[in-house]
Protein backbone atom coordinates (compact mmCIF):
# COMPACT_ATOMS: atom_id res chain seq x y z
CA UNK A 1 0.00 0.00 0.00
CA UNK A 2 1.44 3.35 -1.00
CA UNK A 3 1.75 5.77 1.88
CA UNK A 4 1.52 9.45 1.07
CA UNK A 5 3.33 11.65 3.56
CA UNK A 6 3.86 15.35 3.94
CA UNK A 7 7.52 16.15 3.39
CA UNK A 8 9.46 18.97 4.97
CA UNK A 9 12.72 20.54 3.95
CA UNK A 10 14.51 21.22 7.24
CA UNK A 11 17.91 20.58 5.69
CA UNK A 12 17.94 24.16 4.40
CA UNK A 13 17.41 25.45 7.92
CA UNK A 14 20.12 23.09 9.15
CA UNK A 15 22.70 24.47 6.72
CA UNK A 16 21.67 28.05 7.38
CA UNK A 17 22.01 27.53 11.12
CA UNK A 18 25.54 26.18 10.78
CA UNK A 19 26.52 28.97 8.39
CA UNK A 20 25.22 31.60 10.82
CA UNK A 21 27.13 30.10 13.72
CA UNK A 22 30.30 29.82 11.66
CA UNK A 23 30.22 33.49 10.69
CA UNK A 24 29.74 34.74 14.25
CA UNK A 25 33.41 34.41 15.02
CA UNK A 26 35.21 35.27 11.82
CA UNK A 27 37.96 36.85 13.86
CA UNK A 28 38.95 33.50 15.39
CA UNK A 29 38.05 31.70 18.58
CA UNK A 30 39.52 29.38 21.18
CA UNK A 31 39.12 25.61 21.26
CA UNK A 32 36.56 26.06 24.03
CA UNK A 33 34.53 28.51 21.94
CA UNK A 34 34.74 26.15 18.99
CA UNK A 35 33.27 23.40 21.17
CA UNK A 36 30.37 25.67 22.16
CA UNK A 37 29.64 26.53 18.53
CA UNK A 38 29.87 22.86 17.55
CA UNK A 39 27.39 21.86 20.27
CA UNK A 40 24.98 24.59 19.22
CA UNK A 41 25.25 23.53 15.56
CA UNK A 42 24.40 19.94 16.53
CA UNK A 43 21.46 21.18 18.61
CA UNK A 44 20.21 23.22 15.65
CA UNK A 45 20.54 20.23 13.33
CA UNK A 46 18.63 17.97 15.69
CA UNK A 47 15.86 20.46 16.37
CA UNK A 48 15.44 21.14 12.64
CA UNK A 49 14.42 17.48 12.27
CA UNK A 50 12.44 17.50 15.56
CA UNK A 51 14.82 14.96 17.08
CA UNK A 52 15.07 14.70 20.86
CA UNK A 53 18.06 13.28 22.73
CA UNK A 54 17.18 10.40 25.04
CA UNK A 55 18.90 7.59 26.93
CA UNK A 56 17.99 3.99 27.72
CA UNK A 57 19.54 1.41 30.03
CA UNK A 58 20.27 -1.57 27.80
CA UNK A 59 21.80 -3.70 30.54
CA UNK A 60 25.52 -3.04 30.36
CA UNK A 61 25.47 0.46 28.89
CA UNK A 62 23.31 3.58 29.03
CA UNK A 63 22.59 4.11 25.35
CA UNK A 64 22.09 7.60 23.90
CA UNK A 65 19.74 7.97 20.98
CA UNK A 66 17.76 10.51 19.01
CA UNK A 67 14.03 10.04 18.60
CA UNK A 68 11.32 11.78 16.61
CA UNK A 69 7.79 10.68 17.32
CA UNK A 70 5.52 10.12 14.34
CA UNK A 71 2.35 8.37 13.23
CA UNK A 72 4.07 6.77 10.24
CA UNK A 73 6.55 3.91 9.97
CA UNK A 74 9.12 3.38 12.72
CA UNK A 75 12.67 3.41 11.37
CA UNK A 76 15.84 2.42 13.24
CA UNK A 77 19.01 3.90 11.70
CA UNK A 78 22.44 2.46 12.59
CA UNK A 79 25.75 4.24 11.96
CA UNK A 80 29.05 2.60 11.07
CA UNK A 81 32.39 2.03 12.78
CA UNK A 82 33.95 5.13 14.39
CA UNK A 83 30.88 7.20 13.41
CA UNK A 84 27.87 8.32 15.46
CA UNK A 85 24.14 9.05 15.27
CA UNK A 86 24.76 12.51 13.76
CA UNK A 87 25.86 10.72 10.57
CA UNK A 88 22.15 10.37 9.77
CA UNK A 89 21.00 13.96 10.41
CA UNK A 90 20.97 15.19 6.81
CA UNK A 91 19.37 11.93 5.64
CA UNK A 92 16.73 12.16 8.39
CA UNK A 93 15.98 15.75 7.38
CA UNK A 94 14.88 14.48 3.96
CA UNK A 95 12.57 11.73 5.19
CA UNK A 96 8.79 12.19 5.44
CA UNK A 97 7.78 14.17 8.49
CA UNK A 98 5.50 11.48 9.89
CA UNK A 99 8.27 8.86 10.21
CA UNK A 100 8.97 7.72 13.76
CA UNK A 101 12.77 7.83 13.87
CA UNK A 102 15.12 6.16 16.36
CA UNK A 103 18.82 6.86 15.80
CA UNK A 104 21.20 5.49 18.47
CA UNK A 105 24.86 5.84 19.26
CA UNK A 106 26.13 2.28 19.40
CA UNK A 107 28.11 1.27 22.49
CA UNK A 108 31.44 3.10 22.62
CA UNK A 109 30.39 5.63 19.96
CA UNK A 110 29.22 9.22 20.16
CA UNK A 111 27.48 9.94 23.46
CA UNK A 112 27.09 6.28 24.44
CA UNK A 113 29.93 5.26 26.75
CA UNK A 114 31.94 2.08 26.66
CA UNK A 115 29.98 -0.88 28.09
CA UNK A 116 30.90 -2.12 31.53
CA UNK A 117 32.22 -5.37 30.08
CA UNK A 118 34.08 -3.63 27.22
CA UNK A 119 32.23 -5.93 24.77
CA UNK A 120 31.80 -4.52 21.26
CA UNK A 121 30.90 -7.83 19.61
CA UNK A 122 28.40 -7.05 16.86
CA UNK A 123 26.03 -9.75 18.06
CA UNK A 124 26.03 -8.10 21.49
CA UNK A 125 25.44 -4.74 19.80
CA UNK A 126 22.33 -6.23 18.16
CA UNK A 127 21.13 -7.53 21.52
CA UNK A 128 21.49 -4.07 23.04
CA UNK A 129 19.41 -2.63 20.23
CA UNK A 130 16.75 -5.28 20.86
CA UNK A 131 16.62 -4.04 24.45
CA UNK A 132 16.43 -0.43 23.24
CA UNK A 133 13.46 -1.14 20.98
CA UNK A 134 11.75 -3.04 23.80
CA UNK A 135 12.18 -0.02 26.07
CA UNK A 136 10.85 2.22 23.29
CA UNK A 137 7.77 0.00 23.08
CA UNK A 138 8.28 -0.82 19.39
CA UNK A 139 7.34 -4.34 18.31
CA UNK A 140 7.90 -4.02 14.56
CA UNK A 141 10.00 -1.58 12.58
CA UNK A 142 12.19 -0.93 9.55
CA UNK A 143 15.93 -1.18 10.10
CA UNK A 144 18.71 0.42 8.03
CA UNK A 145 22.43 0.40 8.65
CA UNK A 146 25.62 1.67 7.06
CA UNK A 147 28.92 -0.24 7.09
CA UNK A 148 29.29 -1.85 10.54
CA UNK A 149 25.73 -0.72 11.23
CA UNK A 150 24.68 -2.65 8.14
CA UNK A 151 26.25 -5.82 9.52
CA UNK A 152 24.48 -5.26 12.84
CA UNK A 153 21.20 -4.69 10.97
CA UNK A 154 21.62 -7.99 9.13
CA UNK A 155 22.49 -9.79 12.38
CA UNK A 156 19.41 -8.29 14.03
CA UNK A 157 17.26 -9.46 11.12
CA UNK A 158 18.52 -13.03 11.49
CA UNK A 159 17.98 -13.10 15.26
CA UNK A 160 14.66 -11.23 15.48
CA UNK A 161 13.12 -11.56 11.99
CA UNK A 162 9.55 -11.27 13.30
CA UNK A 163 10.27 -7.67 14.33
CA UNK A 164 11.73 -6.45 11.05
CA UNK A 165 9.36 -5.05 8.43
CA UNK A 166 12.21 -4.26 6.03
CA UNK A 167 15.99 -4.36 5.97
CA UNK A 168 18.22 -1.81 4.26
CA UNK A 169 21.94 -2.44 3.84
CA UNK A 170 23.94 0.63 2.89
CA UNK A 171 27.56 -0.18 1.95
CA UNK A 172 27.23 -2.86 4.60
CA UNK A 173 29.80 -5.09 6.22
CA UNK A 174 28.97 -8.73 6.86
CA UNK A 175 29.98 -10.61 3.71
CA UNK A 176 33.23 -10.97 1.78
CA UNK A 177 33.42 -9.01 -1.47
CA UNK A 178 34.81 -10.85 -4.53
CA UNK A 179 36.98 -7.82 -5.29
CA UNK A 180 39.35 -6.63 -2.57
CA UNK A 181 38.84 -3.00 -1.62
CA UNK A 182 41.60 -0.48 -1.05
CA UNK A 183 40.75 -0.65 2.66
CA UNK A 184 41.17 -4.43 2.82
CA UNK A 185 44.51 -4.10 1.05
CA UNK A 186 45.61 -1.54 3.65
CA UNK A 187 44.56 -3.83 6.51
CA UNK A 188 46.64 -6.63 5.00
CA UNK A 189 49.62 -4.27 5.24
CA UNK A 190 48.94 -3.53 8.90
CA UNK A 191 47.31 -0.14 8.32
CA UNK A 192 43.79 1.03 9.21
CA UNK A 193 42.75 4.18 7.32
CA UNK A 194 39.54 4.40 9.37
CA UNK A 195 41.42 5.13 12.60
CA UNK A 196 42.78 8.67 12.68
CA UNK A 197 45.82 9.33 14.86
CA UNK A 198 46.58 12.93 13.88
CA UNK A 199 45.27 15.74 11.71
CA UNK A 200 46.92 14.41 8.57
CA UNK A 201 45.39 10.94 8.95
CA UNK A 202 42.04 12.57 9.73
CA UNK A 203 42.10 14.42 6.41
CA UNK A 204 43.04 11.22 4.61
CA UNK A 205 40.22 9.34 6.35
CA UNK A 206 37.70 12.08 5.53
CA UNK A 207 38.41 11.83 1.82
CA UNK A 208 38.90 8.06 1.93
CA UNK A 209 35.36 7.27 3.07
CA UNK A 210 33.58 9.74 0.78
CA UNK A 211 33.90 10.63 -2.87
CA UNK A 212 31.67 13.68 -2.35
CA UNK A 213 32.34 14.84 1.22
CA UNK A 214 30.04 17.57 2.55
CA UNK A 215 31.21 21.01 3.56
CA UNK A 216 32.50 21.02 7.12
CA UNK A 217 33.25 24.70 7.78
CA UNK A 218 35.45 26.30 10.38
CA UNK A 219 35.06 26.35 13.36
CA UNK A 220 33.27 22.99 13.27
CA UNK A 221 36.07 21.14 11.50
CA UNK A 222 38.74 21.56 14.23
CA UNK A 223 36.30 20.13 16.79
CA UNK A 224 35.52 17.10 14.63
CA UNK A 225 39.25 16.56 14.08
CA UNK A 226 39.98 16.64 17.81
CA UNK A 227 37.06 14.38 18.70
CA UNK A 228 38.03 11.85 16.02
CA UNK A 229 41.70 11.69 17.04
CA UNK A 230 40.72 11.31 20.71
CA UNK A 231 38.87 8.11 19.78
CA UNK A 232 41.97 6.27 18.58
CA UNK A 233 42.21 3.95 21.58
CA UNK A 234 38.57 2.94 21.80
CA UNK A 235 38.35 2.58 18.02
CA UNK A 236 41.14 0.01 18.14
CA UNK A 237 39.26 -1.93 20.83
CA UNK A 238 36.03 -1.85 18.83
CA UNK A 239 37.80 -2.91 15.66
CA UNK A 240 39.40 -5.85 17.43
CA UNK A 241 35.98 -7.05 18.59
CA UNK A 242 34.63 -6.60 15.06
CA UNK A 243 37.27 -8.98 13.76
CA UNK A 244 36.41 -11.49 16.47
CA UNK A 245 32.73 -11.22 15.51
CA UNK A 246 33.61 -12.02 11.92
CA UNK A 247 35.15 -15.32 12.98
CA UNK A 248 32.11 -16.07 15.14
CA UNK A 249 29.73 -15.34 12.27
CA UNK A 250 31.67 -17.57 9.93
CA UNK A 251 31.54 -20.40 12.49
CA UNK A 252 27.76 -19.99 12.84
CA UNK A 253 27.23 -19.99 9.04
CA UNK A 254 25.89 -16.46 9.05
CA UNK A 255 25.48 -16.25 5.27
CA UNK A 256 23.27 -19.34 5.34
CA UNK A 257 21.21 -17.75 8.12
CA UNK A 258 20.76 -14.69 5.92
CA UNK A 259 19.26 -16.81 3.17
CA UNK A 260 17.03 -18.80 5.52
CA UNK A 261 15.78 -16.17 7.96
CA UNK A 262 15.87 -12.83 6.17
CA UNK A 263 12.80 -13.00 3.97
CA UNK A 264 11.46 -9.49 4.57
CA UNK A 265 11.72 -6.80 1.84
CA UNK A 266 15.34 -5.73 1.51
CA UNK A 267 17.05 -2.77 -0.12
CA UNK A 268 20.78 -2.78 -0.90
CA UNK A 269 22.40 0.61 -1.52
CA UNK A 270 26.04 1.06 -2.47
CA UNK A 271 28.39 3.77 -3.63
CA UNK A 272 30.21 2.56 -6.73
CA UNK A 273 33.41 4.35 -5.64
CA UNK A 274 33.43 2.82 -2.15
CA UNK A 275 37.08 2.39 -1.14
CA UNK A 276 36.21 0.76 2.20
CA UNK A 277 33.86 -2.07 1.19
CA UNK A 278 34.01 -2.88 -2.50
CA UNK A 279 30.79 -2.55 -4.47
CA UNK A 280 31.10 -6.19 -5.54
CA UNK A 281 29.82 -7.09 -2.06
CA UNK A 282 26.38 -5.84 -3.10
CA UNK A 283 26.04 -8.80 -5.48
CA UNK A 284 26.97 -11.23 -2.69
CA UNK A 285 24.16 -9.83 -0.53
CA UNK A 286 21.83 -10.03 -3.52
CA UNK A 287 22.64 -13.71 -4.00
CA UNK A 288 21.91 -14.43 -0.34
CA UNK A 289 18.79 -12.24 -0.36
CA UNK A 290 17.12 -12.82 -3.75
CA UNK A 291 14.09 -10.72 -2.76
CA UNK A 292 16.30 -7.63 -2.43
CA UNK A 293 16.40 -4.55 -4.62
CA UNK A 294 19.82 -3.11 -5.46
CA UNK A 295 20.76 0.50 -6.16
CA UNK A 296 24.34 1.44 -7.06
CA UNK A 297 25.21 5.15 -7.09
CA UNK A 298 28.04 6.08 -9.50
CA UNK A 299 30.59 8.59 -8.22
CA UNK A 300 29.65 7.99 -4.58
CA UNK A 301 31.76 6.48 -1.81
CA UNK A 302 31.13 4.65 1.45
CA UNK A 303 28.54 7.04 2.93
CA UNK A 304 25.70 7.65 0.45
CA UNK A 305 23.39 8.99 3.17
CA UNK A 306 25.95 11.74 3.87
CA UNK A 307 27.14 12.37 0.32
CA UNK A 308 23.71 12.43 -1.35
CA UNK A 309 21.17 12.53 1.49
CA UNK A 310 18.22 13.78 -0.58
CA UNK A 311 18.59 11.09 -3.26
CA UNK A 312 19.06 8.24 -0.84
CA UNK A 313 16.21 9.39 1.42
CA UNK A 314 13.86 9.64 -1.56
CA UNK A 315 14.79 6.12 -2.65
CA UNK A 316 14.40 4.84 0.89
CA UNK A 317 10.99 6.42 1.49
CA UNK A 318 9.73 4.91 -1.77
CA UNK A 319 11.00 1.52 -0.65
CA UNK A 320 9.34 1.88 2.76
CA UNK A 321 6.04 2.74 1.07
CA UNK A 322 6.12 -0.54 -0.86
CA UNK A 323 7.24 -2.55 2.18
CA UNK A 324 4.48 -1.32 4.49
Amino acid sequence: MLRLSTRVQPSTRWLASIATLATLLLGGCSAGQQEVIYDKAIDFARSAVDLTLKTADTGDVNMSYLERQGTGPTVLLLHGFSANKETWLKFAAELPQDYHLIIPDLAGHGETPAPLNQDYNLIRQAERLHQLMTIAGVNQFHIAGNSMGGAISAIYATRYPQQILSLTLMDAAGVDAPEQSEYMQALAQGKNPLIATDEESFEYRWNFVMSEPPLLPWPLRPVVVRKTIAREGINREIFSDMLATREELEASQFEQQLSEKVTMPTLIIWGEEDRVLDVSAAQVFKEKLPQSQVKIYPGIGHLPMVEIPAETAKLYSRFIATAE
